[in-house]
Parts: C-alpha cells; sequence; structure tokens
C-alpha cells in the first residue's frame, strides 16, 4: 500500500481546520498549508482550533516544492477554480486529490483540470466554523465520508487515505456508494441551510410542524425529484427520517454556514445549492419553485448586505 508522507491543505478555513490539527500530528513538517500575500502573513502568526494554539508549515501558490501524495481542496465553490490553478505545482502522476466542498460538482470540476482518476469523493458531515483566525469543530460526531464512487472494495488510495486519517485522529467512514452519499448531504444542505439564512434564523426554528420545517420539507421533495431524474438516485422516506434527526437533534442556537456568511457580509454558495437545483429542475422539466425561491431571496441578502438596494 502507498504511504502518504506529505500533504497539502488549501483554505485553512471551517472545513480545513477540521483536518489541519490531526495533520500535523501525523505528518509533522510533511503537512503544510497553501496560501499567499496578507493570508500567508495571518496565517503565520498562527490559529487557535478548538481552543490550540497551532502554528502551520506553509507553502506559497506557484513554490516548486515537488509534487505531494495528498492535496486537500477546501476553499469555497466561488474560489474554487482559483484554487485549482494555486495547486499546479503539488499534482503530480500519483497525487490524491480529495475536494471537501458541500454540492455536486467539485470532484467533477477537479477531475476536468488534473483527471478524474486523481479525484477522490468527498462529504463533510461536520459542524464548523472559522472566524478572525479561530476555528471550531465538533470532535464527537464530526467526520468526513469519502472513497471512489463505489467501494464495496477498497481501492489502494482510499487504503492510504484512511491509513493517514487513522494516524492523524481524523474521523471518517468510507461510504460503500459515495454518489449517493453526495445526494444525501446536499438534500441537508439544500433544505436546512438556505431557509436558516433566508429567514435568518438557527436550526431552533426547524420545531416539528413550524412554517420553517415545512419550508425544509418541501426542499426536500424538490431535490428527492430532482435526484431521481438526474443521477438515478432514489431518496427514501428512511434518508428523509435520518435528515429529521439531524436537525432536530442540532443545537437551538447552532447557525450554517450560508447563515453565517450574510451575518458576516460575505458571500454565499447560493449557487451551489439553490443555483444547481433550479439549473438540474430545468434540464429535466422538474418544477423547483422552494429553491429559486432561496436562490433570489439569498441574492437579495447578499444585495442588502453590499448597499445596493435603494431606500435602505
Amino acid at each position: 500500500m502507498v504511504e502518504i508522507k506529505r500533504a497539502v491543505l488549501i483554505g485553512l478555513g471551517a472545513m480545513g481546520c477540521f483536518f489541519a490539527p490531526g495533520l500535523q500530528r501525523a505528518l509533522g513538517d510533511g503537512f503544510q498549508v497553501m496560501a499567499g500575500g496578507e493570508r500567508k502573513e495571518r496565517l503565520e502568526q498562527g490559529v487557535v482550533i478548538n481552543g490550540a494554539h497551532y502554528r502551520f508549515p506553509i507553502v506559497e501558490p506557484g513554490e516548486e516544492t515537488g509534487p505531494a501524495d495528498l492535496v486537500i481542496v477546501a476553499v469555497k465553490d466561488y474560489a474554487l477554480k482559483e484554487a485549482l490553478e494555486q495547486i499546479r505545482h503539488q499534482v503530480g502522476p500519483d497525487t490524491i486529490l480529495l475536494p471537501v466542498l458541500n454540492g455536486l460538482s467539485c470532484a467533477r470540476q477537479t477531475g476536468e483540470v488534473y483527471g478524474g482518476e486523481k479525484v477522490l469523493y468527498a462529504s463533510m458531515w461536520v459542524a464548523a466554523s472559522m472566524e478572525n483566525g479561530v476555528g471550531r469543530f465538533d470532535t464527537v460526531e464530526g467526520h468526513i465520508r469519502f472513497g471512489e464512487a463505489k467501494n464495496e472494495t477498497w481501492s489502494e488510495r482510499v487504503k492510504a487515505l484512511a491509513a493517514l486519517f487513522d494516524r492523524a485522529g481524523v474521523r471518517y467512514r468510507v461510504e460503500p456508494d459515495m454518489l449517493r452519499c453526495l445526494w444525501v448531504k446536499f438534500m441537508g444542505n439544500v433544505s436546512e441551510n438556505l431557509p436558516c439564512a433566508l429567514l435568518g434564523v438557527p436550526y431552533g426554528a426547524y420545531r416539528p410542524g413550524s412554517g420553517a420545517d415545512a419550508l425544509r420539507k418541501a426542499l426536500m421533495d424538490e431535490v428527492a425529484a430532482v435526484a431521481r431524474a438526474e443521477a438515478g438516485v432514489e431518496l427514501t422516506d428512511a434518508d428523509r427520517e435520518a435528515r429529521d434527526r439531524v436537525t432536530y437533534g442540532q443545537e437551538a442556537s447552532n447557525r450554517p454556514s450560508t447563515l453565517q456568511d450574510l451575518e458576516r457580509g460575505k458571500k454565499t454558495e447560493v449557487e451551489l445549492f439553490a443555483g444547481a437545483m433550479v439549473e438540474l429542475g430545468r434540464k429535466h422539466g422538474i418544477p423547483t419553485p422552494y429553491s429559486a425561491a432561496m436562490l433570489h431571496g439569498i441574492h437579495v441578502q447578499e444585495e442588502k448586505n453590499a448597499g445596493r438596494i435603494p431606500g435602505l
């Protein structure tokens, strides 16, 4: 089995902080964070993750260090294109690429640049945040699910990544069917993340029988119809009941990522979720009115934050 000895992470944000401490423990200086310019200067001062202070070795975009064994791409969706260019000198013939962005398309986009044979699928199942150099993630339930498209038998690179995560203490699951896993997580992001953002409310709004919960369930219906048409994936009643348990089990004050982005005046990933739903619905002739409302409504919130709405 191939051993991963050098890994590079681009995107030390909420998702990136999930990996960084463990990978530094496992690899030492063989683990680096990619950053340049002002971001490099900030990271050189260190970051705090779950109450501990860390300084990670930095590699700059364009720096010719030789290829890494593993590159984890943990940027926001709208920064993916630039990130894929920045990691170019880190990618060699045997590099494993692990894009951990939410949504359905990041593995495909990464494969279009570097070849699908280098890319593993991933889905993040962790509550995490990063703001002003202070990161936090759930160490009890938080984990990554990853693998090839199908994993009845683990490939050599899946075995290598699992071995590294074991050494690093990074919690993971290798899913038998990663494509289905991506759609289940996508259903959660569309139906739970977006209504909170549009309405400006935390997870506590999702009480059984509430208006917010009715929106959530209508959005799950839309995702299920699109998943069936686009990928032949059946999102079952059991899948929905599992999302119910996750949603109702959240701390009432938890605020999903899109709401956090709006509250901080940042650009959101609404196109990754609602935008994709509207596009796929149009492709297959499936009405997606709730997804369209999320898309346009959150764009209005972004315009408001940017001061582009007359009269406010």
